[in-house]
């Protein structure tokens, strides 16, 4: 009797211990899935990932910038400056154009913030006044594919303004290698309202017809 009470018993301890184990597991499971869903969508960031400044699209790590909080949605910055500016008007910086799979984001400044955003960065000395001379804005625009980063490769870039009674201007793009974005400088067409395109111009090809 007591044999068939102490094997019912030791029966009875398996079979919770099993369900235990299997609860145990499934949790185990679950959160390995919830973390590999996390990785596999961009919500966990390396350390020496580097980020997009959202007012001129340089790079850096985001321990050395200015992180903004707008709409629910993180954004960083190059220093206080370009904080308050993005934060005063954020729909001015967050202008895309985008073809098929491929994205370019863009921001416009005047000369004059340009240069003093430069000053403020310690760079001043990097401006090129041939470029910049009799010219009104600064351009700097980076292309994205399905918002990962994307290399053109030998592709040339230009913008092409035109404001509402039909006047365009248009500027070639250089690459920076140190701002990884393409930037050049404009003399914009007067006007409180303007179209800007992104024009592309692959290689060329040689055949024989």
């Amino acid at each position: 009797m007591k044999t068939k009470l102490t094997r019912r018993i030791v029966a009875a301890f398996m079979a919770i211990t099993a369900v235990l184990l299997s609860s145990i597991f499934s949790l185990n499971a679950e959160e390995a899935h919830k973390e590999h869903k996390a990785h596999h969508h961009g919500e966990h960031t390396a350390p020496d990932e580097k980020v997009r400044c959202v007012v001129v699209g340089m790079m850096m790590k985001p321990s050395a910038m200015v992180k903004v909080e707008q709409d629910g949605k993180v954004y960083y910055c190059c220093n206080d400056m370009q904080a308050e500016m993005f934060k005063a008007n954020p729909n001015k910086f967050l202008q895309t154009i985008s073809v098929g799979n491929l994205t370019f984001d863009f921001n416009v400044l005047t000369t004059d913030v340009y240069n003093g955003m430069m000053s403020h960065m310690g760079m001043a000395g990097m401006i090129k006044t041939g470029e910049i001379k009799g010219k009104t804005h600064y351009i700097s625009v980076y292309p994205t594919e399905d918002h990962g980063e994307i290399t053109l490769g030998d592709v040339k870039l230009a913008v092409q303004v035109t404001n509402t009674e039909g006047e365009t201007r248009m500027a070639l793009l250089k690459y920076s290698k140190m701002m990884h974005t393409y930037e050049g400088f404009i003399v914009m067409p007067k006007g409180k309202e303007h179209e800007v395109r992104i024009r592309v111009t692959s290689p060329a090809v040689k055949i024989s017809l």
